[in-house]
C-alpha cells in the first residue's frame, strides 16, 4: 500500500490516491494513469469535439463529461436514424453513463 501522486501526460498533476498490490502493480498502474490527459483536459477536448460536431455541451463532473462523451460519441454514431436525432439533445453526462449498456450500440 502505497500513496501514488500521477503527472498526467498533459502535464497536469493528478490526485493522489493509494495504490495497493506488489510494486510491479503499483509502477503498472501508475504508468496507466499518467498515460492518460487529466480529467480537466479531457472534458475540454470533449467539450471541443462537441463544439465542432454540433452537439450540445454535456454537464457533470470533468470525470463524468470526459467519458459520456466518449459514450455518447460512439453511440450517436452506431445508432444513426431518428434515434440518434432524439437522443442528441441530452445534456446530462449521468444519463449517457447510467444508460451506456441500453443505447443499443455499445
Amino acid at each position: 500500500m502505497a500513496w501514488q501522486y500521477p503527472t498526467h501526460s498533459c502535464g497536469h498533476s493528478g490526485e493522489r490516491y493509494q495504490a495497493y498490490g506488489k510494486c510491479d502493480g503499483r509502477e503498472r498502474q501508475l504508468a496507466a494513469i499518467e498515460s492518460h490527459p487529466c480529467p480537466d483536459c479531457r472534458k475540454s477536448e470533449a467539450d471541443k469535439a462537441a463544439k465542432e460536431s454540433g452537439l450540445p455541451l454535456l454537464t457533470g463532473s470533468p470525470k463524468q463529461v470526459a467519458w459520456a462523451s466518449e459514450i455518447r460519441e460512439r453511440a450517436l454514431r452506431l445508432i444513426g436514424g431518428d434515434r440518434a436525432a432524439k437522443l442528441k439533445p441530452e445534456t446530462s453526462a449521468k444519463w449517457w453513463i447510467d444508460n451506456r449498456y441500453n443505447l443499443g450500440g455499445n
